[in-house]
């Protein structure tokens, strides 16, 4: 017994050892120090265990923005799929809440619930491997949208996946998926074949058409609520000289410009009586730039088009609004649109901030129209007073050939209606709880002007929440879909493990 015993300790010494580079880490707590000693012997030698102190906790815990953030002190890097289920099954024993994180860019009220919390670290989770018949990829859970696309490009191959580089590939698909070729391809969520998928009961099944279809369409819309994902496979298409080029322009009007703009580009963006072009972009910022206006922002518009040149019927009406400046013709690839609009790898938007809160109020609008809504919106947006007066609203109009080419109940994901994501971006330095709730007050009015005008419901992209939403507004107005997906969080996750990102309420 004695001889066990001191093996036990022994391994259980010489585990710590190898995992923590020879130096004893400060556990933080003492069920985080209980629960890294009794996951050592469990995880797999390419697993590692980060706690407060350790060289690389801080990196592992990095996020995008503050605002709402979860309190983490303890990191589990994993490596296999069972390094993810013990991890879970002893986080539960202790009872401790837990959160699965790539790329660190969620920002919603929910994920500030985790209080003291194990982050279930997936980024020693990258692999692609391209099927035989070169239809499919098989992804590791951990790998980042830019990433994803890398790796596509590099095997002559392309698909949806984010537009911005540095997010996890995965939460975008669970909650959707938007991106530059949703127009010929469809969301994110359209494209996925099958995922391994850990429950909250630590046990991992797959999903698929065949496999628990029903999870399997909640997964596509709202999946983040029932379980990691620890691999997928996802559908991939030929690269070719026709569509691998991507072109764009960026133009800068002035405030007063807005008007003229936005009839302009509401002639090409689709509707309901309009054919969506299936290799038109619209991405337009308002922002402000000292360089060019010391007063006031601008409208930062990037007109964005798949293939060598942009025809001129959408680049002549626009130029014929003299622009204080206009980009010549830029042709790149998908990545260069990425950076172009920065959200590319080095871009701002990649950077991690503990000072800077980025408040987003997302909603999808079918239209520019009422183009007065939009003036409302910008002037509110210019009156906002210091700290917010860095504040920013984008307006992403993607096509929607590929989205509505998917029946509207095959999936959860519920807004395939709306032609524009439009985001109010509330930016301020981080640090007094008064000022980020008059953020918040400030972000809804933002929001409801368009909503109010646009003669539809709020519908919120759920990867951009702020967690202030109904379930209708994330989920859908349509109540068999709420019921629906009610009933797979009762059966999968009854004691809601998983609802820390705008969680199904049952």
């Amino acid at each position: 017994m004695a001889a066990t015993v001191t093996a036990v300790v022994v391994g259980a010494a010489a585990w710590l050892q190898s995992t923590f580079n020879g130096q004893l880490p400060f556990f933080g707590t003492p069920q985080a120090a209980n629960i890294a000693a009794q996951l050592g012997p469990l995880l797999s030698s390419s697993a590692s265990v980060f706690t407060l102190g350790s060289s690389d906790f801080e990196e592992a815990t990095a996020r995008w923005q503050p605002w709402q953030s979860p309190s983490i002190d303890l990191v589990v890097k994993v490596a296999t799929e069972a390094d993810i289920e013990h991890t879970i099954r002893v986080a539960n024993e202790h009872g401790k809440p837990f959160l699965a994180v790539s790329g660190g860019h969620g920002g919603t009220k929910g994920l500030s619930y985790v209080q003291d919390g194990l982050s279930i670290w997936m980024r020693g989770m990258t692999s692609v491997e391209v099927a035989e018949d070169g239809r499919s990829a098989t992804v590791g859970g951990g790998i980042l949208s830019g990433e994803l696309a890398e790796a596509f490009s590099k095997a002559g191959k392309q698909n949806v996946v984010g537009a911005c580089y540095c997010t996890g590939a995965v939460a975008p698909m669970l909650g959707g998926g938007h991106g530059w070729l949703q127009g010929r391809y469809g969301l994110m969520a359209d494209n996925l074949i099958s995922a391994r998928l850990t429950l909250a009961n630590a046990t991992t099944i797959t999903i698929s058409e065949t496999s628990h279809p029903d999870l399997f369409w909640a997964a596509r819309g709202a999946g983040q609520n029932y379980g990691i994902v620890s691999s997928f496979e996802y559908k991939i298409y030929d690269k070719t000289p026709e569509n691998e080029k991507w072109t764009y322009e960026v133009l800068t009007f002035r405030h007063h410009q807005l008007e003229d703009v936005y009839r302009v580009a509401d002639t090409m963006i689709g509707g309901k009586d309009r054919i969506q072009p299936v290799d038109l972009i619209h991405f337009t910022l308002w922002m402000r730039n000292p360089e060019v206006d010391t007063m006031n922002r601008v409208i930062l518009f990037y007109l964005i088009y798949q293939g060598s040149s942009i025809p001129t019927k959408y680049t002549q009406p626009l130029h014929d609004l003299y622009p204080i400046s206009a980009t010549p013709p830029t042709t790149t690839d998908l990545l260069g649109v990425s950076d172009a609009v920065l959200v590319g790898k080095e871009s701002p938007f990649c950077a991690h901030s503990d000072t800077l809160a980025l408040q987003r109020w997302p909603l999808s609008l079918a239209s520019y129209e009422p183009i007065s809504a939009l003036r409302q919106t910008f002037d509110k947006l210019e009156s906002l007073p210091p700290p917010y007066d860095n504040s920013a609203i984008i307006l992403e109009a993607y096509s929607l050939h590929g989205v509505q080419a998917v029946p509207d109940e095959s999936t959860a994901f519920a807004d395939r209606g709306g032609n524009m994501l439009v985001s109010p971006f509330i930016m301020y330095p981080f640090g007094d709880r008064a000022v980020d709730v008059q953020g918040e007050e400030y972000g809804k009015e933002l929001r409801d002007i368009l909503v109010n005008a646009s003669g539809r419901p709020l519908n919120a992209y759920v990867n951009y929440a702020s967690g202030s939403e109904s379930q209708e507004e994330l989920y859908g107005h349509e109540a068999w879909r709420l019921e629906k997906l009610r009933r797979l969080k009762r059966e999968y996750d009854p004691e809601n493990k998983f609802g820390y990102y705008v969680g199904i309420e049952t």
